[in-house]
């Protein structure tokens, strides 16, 4: 997957941030005597009154596995180089240096993946007794434990929005409840359409051409590989990266940005 920039990237990465960050501190706070936990679940009715005018808000910004695959894929970027050079690198003959980076990127995922068992056994558990179970082999902690940080190396790692695409059940259940004031990822296709690059050698042509280029770079940053353009579809996530490269082409032809936009769509394919 290309990266991208843009306002809704820095969000989306925000807010994984944020949630993750919330996931490992709360089970270790309390509450008058209580642990702090319970009373944030109640904040779950109101991301379902916020999915419910923003579409898809869960799985674009705070979905775990959305979370854990942008974290993975930062994490990839920062040992192996960006999409062009982890192209060469797997193309390379065996060689120490890309034998050490593999290495090292599954190191860092593994340890990311047990920290993540590890604090979603804790909100289940005391987790200050937590460790001196594990200490003592405790096959039930040591399951939960194995268990979340093997779906995060797998589903994060390795299927990424593979997992949003085939075996989701949120995408179509969420999709149904899209309504006509429902904000979704859009394309505008009277602006848009027809599509194709414009330059001086397509001549004339060039005049009854829309303002989407065709450079397929929605397509390129998207996470479950959708194009945007053809219409709204369950895979679609919500996140906004297509948003962001669009937009960024439109600012370098020095066009008005929004020709992929949130705005409300009923339609879903």
């Amino acid at each position: 997957m290309r990266a991208t920039s843009g306002r809704h990237t820095r969000r989306r990465l925000a807010w994984g941030w944020i949630s993750q960050s919330l996931f490992f501190v709360l089970p270790w706070l309390d509450w008058d005597g209580r642990r702090l936990l319970l009373p944030i679940l109640a904040l779950f009715v109101l991301l379902m009154w916020a999915s419910a005018r923003v579409g898809r808000l869960f799985c674009g910004y705070l979905c775990a596995h959305t979370v854990y695959a942008d974290l993975l894929l930062w994490i990839e970027r920062r040992i192996e180089g960006e999409r062009g050079a982890r192209m060469r690198l797997d193309a390379a003959p065996p060689s120490l240096r890309r034998h050490g980076r593999k290495i090292a990127k599954h190191g860092a995922w593994l340890l990311l993946s047990l920290a993540n068992g590890f604090t979603m056994v804790a909100w289940f558990m005391p987790v200050r007794a937590l460790p001196a179970l594990l200490w003592h082999g405790a096959p039930a902690p040591w399951a939960g434990l194995l268990a979340y940080a093997a779906l995060t190396y797998m589903n994060g790692g390795l299927l990424r929005h593979r997992v949003c695409r085939h075996f989701c059940p949120l995408g179509p259940m969420q999709n149904a409840l899209i309504g006509g004031r429902t904000l979704v990822v859009s394309y505008d296709h009277q602006r848009g359409e027809p599509r194709g690059l414009r330059n001086a050698k397509r001549g004339a042509a060039v005049l009854a051409q829309g303002a989407c280029l065709d450079c397929t770079l929605c397509i390129q940053v998207c996470p479950s590989g959708s194009d945007i353009r053809n219409g709204l579809r369950s895979d679609c996530i919500g996140c906004g990266a297509c948003i962001d490269a669009c937009d960024r082409v439109m600012r370098q032809r020095g066009e008005a940005e929004g020709l992929i936009r949130y705005a409300p769509r009923i339609k879903v394919r």
